[in-house]
Parts: structure tokens; sequence; C-alpha cells
């Protein structure tokens, strides 16, 4: 049997919902069931099959967990407030502002400027920021993993040092410039650990907003 949305996470989900949008408290104040409303497991259920409902539910109940930690502090990082809202949002299949405006029009390209210098700092940001979404959901262990196995063959990758629940480094100067293969293989490690999150967080490309992040190189 599937696992359950526990009562606390199903009503403080809702409640992040009410928040977000007034007509959800409107219905509840016209006494409408709001439970009928929007049940978050038939939403799940529609949205993922099998065990991908037990995964994302032990994903919504550590992102609650997580949502409340911060709002408990005394003073509330709103940035990171938001970028949990969104990822809970994301699980239950509300695409981004980004995803929506996809299929816009979009206006001629102009002529393209040089591409600024890419660092390995920069790099190093990306990579860890991908470690620290992956880590939320799936561990340090398996991060650390992933990260290992989607790394370049190359002498010059090899010198990026990841260790478990450590921030990655780099063993030289981390303003050194990355040449044109540098960056190639550098977009190419950021894919290969991205689908292999995937694999278990179907919209972790979402969540981290792949496009941007390959962006930056």
């Amino acid at each position: 049997m599937p696992t359950k949305i526990s009562p606390m996470t199903n009503y403080y989900i809702r409640k992040l919902y009410r928040q977000k949008d007034p007509y959800l408290s409107q219905v509840e104040d016209m006494g409408d069931d709001f439970s009928t409303f929007m049940d978050l497991e038939q939403v799940l259920k529609s949205l993922y099959s099998g065990g991908e409902i037990d995964l994302m539910v032990r994903q919504l109940e550590t992102l609650v967990q997580y949502h409340q930690g911060l709002t408990a502090q005394s003073f509330t990082p709103q940035p990171q407030l938001k970028e949990v809202e969104q990822r809970i949002f994301a699980i239950l299949g509300e695409s981004s502002a980004s995803d929506q405006g996809a299929n816009a029009p979009q206006p001629a390209p102009a002529a393209s400027p040089p591409k600024p210098t890419v660092t390995v700092d920069v790099l190093l940001k990306i990579l860890n920021q991908l470690q620290e979404s992956s880590t939320t959901f799936l561990g340090a262990a398996i991060t650390t993993n992933y990260l290992q196995a989607a790394r370049p063959q190359s002498d010059w990758f090899e010198q990026f040092q990841i260790q478990r629940s450590q921030p990655v480094t780099y063993a030289a100067d981390p303003a050194q410039a990355l040449d044109e293969q540098q960056k190639e293989l550098a977009q190419k490690w950021i894919k290969g650990f991205v689908q292999s999150c995937s694999q278990v967080i179907t919209k972790f490309p979402e969540i981290v907003n792949l496009p941007q992040l390959l962006g930056q190189l």
C-alpha cells in the first residue's frame, strides 16, 4: 500500500496553497469541503505511478519539515522559503513561471555579445548548488556517488575534490578560466549528474532549473 501523506503535512501544504491563492481561502469560508476540493493524494496519483508516489510523499514530508524549521528562525530567510515552496509545488505538478512562458513567442535574436570568461569558481558554485539540492532529496551518499560517476575522465577534472557532506573544492586556483573544451566537458558533467538524479526525482531538472545553470557556462 502506498505511503500516505501525514495529516500534518497535508494541512501544512494546503495552508501554503491558501497563502498563495486567496481563492482557496474563500472556498473554505463558503463551507465547501477543502479536502475534496484539493485532494493531494489524488494529485500525486495522477502524476506518478507505483513507487514514485512513495518517494514523492517522503520528499514532501522532508520539505515541509525544512519549511517549518525555516519559519521558526528569528530571521526568516525569504529566498530559501520561496525555493522550498517552489519545490513542493513542483512535486504537485505546478510549473514554474519560466516553464509557463516557454511557448510564448520569442523575439528575434540579437547579435550575440562576446561570451564572458567562465572561471573555476563559477563551476564550483554550480556544482555545490546541485549538490545541496540533490542532498535534500537523495542524501549525501547518493549525491556524492552521482557527482563522482558523472565527472569527466580527465586529469584536469580530477583536481575537483568530492567528499561526502563537504562542498566540492578545486585543488588549484579557482580564478582560473575554463577553455572551450573544459566548458563543454563541464556542461556534460552537470547534465550527467542531473540525469542521474532525475531517474529518481523525475522533476529534478525543473527543480534546479537546468537551462539556467548551463547558461552560466
